[in-house]
């Protein structure tokens, strides 16, 4: 197993941000739709893990079949009286 010599985190996060001021789609080197489409899979996988449940996911909604597993790991509680808008 070869040693990382680097953080390919803070790597990312800078091409990202070198992006954004140069708007420069070409120079990125991770679309923000595969990002994106891994940072939910890793969601999954942690949700999966903290209901002790095998869950099913439903695309087209962007949610898990199970609502109770939504409530309880897909929304939370605001406080001091802000409430996210309804879309």
């Amino acid at each position: 197993m070869v040693k990382p010599s680097d953080n390919g985190l803070d790597k990312h996060m800078v091409n990202f941000i070198n992006v954004i001021k140069s708007r420069k789609m070409e120079d990125l080197h991770c679309s923000i739709q595969a990002g994106a489409h891994i940072a939910t899979v890793a969601q999954m996988g942690n949700t999966a893990y903290r209901s002790g449940q095998k869950l099913q996911w439903n695309s087209a909604k962007n949610k898990f079949t199970d609502k109770n597993i939504n409530n309880k790991y897909l929304t939370k509680e605001y406080h001091n009286g802000y409430k996210l808008p309804k879309v």
